[in-house]
């Protein structure tokens, strides 16, 4: 009976705590990708022969997991820039799994959003690698998608109009930045519009987690 309770109550501390790990993560991939910034040498699709460093405005967030910049000198930043990505693919893992818990109730809905939204943030854990980069890219917004279309079931009954409207916002966004990115329209303002979009993406998901940790903290109170 002892260590049933003493495994019971590690779950349920576990479970205090996981919440949190999105907003972690997205402070420490923040912290690495800033520093592989730093130390990119130059050079994107906009502007191949650029050698004064990252550009916000030209280079994609994934430019900095190259072993070499587009102008051709090896990028000494790459790999701080496959552990933020790595760290960023964990921290958007944990998202989803703790997404379904801002819903007041669980259901196969729920289910879907948890398992296809792993599973495209685990799809996502590789697309550091310069080879199977498009690929990812790809799988990534079609198992997305298909992560959303329970959410969007879900926050029909939502009462947060606020919430609501920005995850919608984050999904028109990664649509158009999927789109953008398989057409090519458009391509020359992709990297300033993907960083916009990360910021806003970023929000919704400190602002999920903080709405599950406020729930477990109240249900702590009510026990």
């Amino acid at each position: 009976m002892y260590f049933r309770g003493s495994t019971k109550e590690k779950l349920k501390k576990l479970k205090q705590i996981v919440p949190y790990f999105p907003i972690i993560g997205m402070g420490l991939y923040l912290i690495l990708f800033t520093v592989a910034a730093i130390l990119y040498p130059g050079g994107s699709d906009n502007i191949p022969t650029a050698q004064n460093g990252y550009s916000f405005f030209h280079n994609f967030l994934c430019d900095t997991n190259n072993e070499f910049s587009h102008s051709g000198i090896r990028n000494p930043g790459q790999p701080i820039a496959v552990l933020a990505h790595l760290v960023l693919s964990f921290t958007m893992m944990s998202f989803f799994y703790i997404l379904p818990e801002i819903f007041s109730k669980q259901n196969r809905n729920t289910k879907l959003i948890r398992l296809f939204g792993v599973l495209s943030m685990a799809i996502f854990t590789f697309m550091y690698q310069e080879d199977l980069h498009d690929l990812i890219v790809t799988l990534v917004g079609v198992f997305g998608s298909m992560a959303f279309v329970p959410i969007f079931i879900e926050l029909v009954k939502f009462e947060d109009k606020a919430f609501k409207a920005l995850t919608y916002l984050v999904f028109i966004m990664s649509i158009l930045l999927f789109l953008g990115f398989e057409t090519k329209i458009g391509i020359y303002y992709m990297p300033f519009f993907q960083k916009f979009a990360f910021i806003v993406d970023a929000t919704l998901v400190i602002w999920a987690s903080l709405i599950v940790v406020r729930k477990g903290e109240n249900s702590a109170t009510l026990n």
